[in-house]
């Protein structure tokens, strides 16, 4: 029996001194800058592990695809900041200001300004209502927080392109609700090894649940005011139904006690059996441009972001009859090339007809076998 009760006694004493708690020191401040790095094609990791303690996630393989900072300012450094009464802080981004409040057990995000992330050209002011927490401290293994927010964008349909009201009478403007459950619970703790740096670490699991709904403003033939859309249009049907539906996120979230950067968050399928991306902190030792092994096919984008045209650095390819593509967000194919290549090869490609955004690239063989599949931002003056 004193045997037993020693056993427990230090276990846990093991477990009070390797636990971490993550405090709000590790908020963003104003004029923090934080360095992540993406891998868009993540292999070989194990993230979704079991619940439990001890736990080591070793991400070393990850490979940087692309690099970005994030730099946090005063909310007043920004255009939209009289739209958000009470903010401490923002991201002025590509396309827009995210709007973020600070307490000692709070990072909340109040809403975003600026072009809206559909693709359509439109400006929108987004205004989480309540705002979400996006972080919270103290953060321990075991907490388990629920949040609830609703956002709703009214926009005039004559701003909208005709093509999403087919088989609709053309409404006078149209209102998006989103409706967002989440749900985040730190089930494991342990270290997290990155390319450069180790860590300790808490793991949490966060699931975001959206429903997108879609009103439309009718007056004619007849004064109806706001009708849910969903009610009348069917799933599949094209147009406005492609926005209709409930989407779920799973994100992996790993917290240092010393770090402001998360260490890692990793974007799962819906099944958690595959690892869409990888976002983590860069260290000096990432190098974002030459992590393929040697003498592998591979192709990259310089720059990126790019503004006035773009290069794709194709190398190492056997010869063959290649298909260059370019997405939009959506997934829609907005470009494409076919070329005969044959070892290093470098493809420049002028922007104009390119809308200020986020796309991605992908370089396919006779095949159809993908060679590489990475993001490029395009930015306009």
């Amino acid at each position: 029996m004193r045997r037993m009760l020693l056993a427990v006694f230090s276990a846990l004493c093991f477990n009070a001194i390797a636990q971490i708690t993550v405090t709000s020191a590790t908020f963003p401040a104003a004029g923090d800058t934080f360095h992540l790095a993406v891998d868009d094609a993540p292999m070989g990791l194990a993230i979704a592990t079991p619940p439990g303690g001890n736990q080591l996630w070793d991400l070393t393989g990850l490979d940087a695809t692309n690099t970005f900072d994030i730099v946090y300012r005063p909310a007043n450094a920004g255009m939209s900041a009289f739209l958000f009464p009470g903010a401490d802080l923002v991201v002025i981004g590509q396309a827009g200001e995210t709007y973020f409040n600070v307490t000692n057990n709070k990072v909340e995000v109040l809403g975003y300004a600026g072009t809206d992330p559909t693709g359509f050209g439109l400006d929108v002011l987004a205004k989480f209502s309540p705002a979400i927490a996006e972080r919270y401290a103290p953060l321990n293994f075991f907490d388990i927080v629920p949040q609830v927010t609703d956002l709703s964008l009214p926009f005039s349909t004559a701003l909208l392109p005709d093509s999403l009201f087919q088989g609709f009478p053309l409404p006078d403007s149209i209102r998006v609700r989103i409706h967002t459950d989440r749900l985040d619970a730190v089930d494991g703790w342990g270290t997290c090894q990155i390319p450069g740096g180790s860590y300790s670490v808490l793991r949490q699991k966060r699931t975001d649940y959206t429903t997108t709904n879609l009103d439309a403003y009718v007056t004619f033939p007849f004064p109806l005011g706001w009708v849910d859309i969903g009610q009348i249009i069917p799933a599949g049907s094209g147009g406005l139904s492609n926005f209709i539906g409930t989407d779920t996120t799973t994100t992996y979230r790993f917290y240092s006690g010393t770090e402001k950067e998360e260490i890692a968050v990793a974007t799962m399928s819906n099944d958690l059996s595959t690892i869409e991306s990888v976002q983590y902190k860069s260290l000096p030792t990432t190098d974002v441009f030459d992590t393929k092994a040697p003498g592998s096919a591979n192709i990259q984008a310089h720059p990126n972001p790019a503004v006035e045209w773009v290069r794709f650095e194709c190398t190492n390819l056997p010869k063959d009859d290649y298909t260059l593509k370019i997405f939009n967000i959506v997934g829609k194919v907005v470009w494409k090339e076919n070329y005969s290549l044959s070892g290093n090869k470098s493809i420049k490609l002028e922007l104009e007809d390119f809308k200020k955004g986020t796309y991605l690239y992908s370089l396919l063989d006779s095949k159809g076998n993908t060679i590489g599949t990475k993001r490029l931002v395009v930015l306009k003056p």
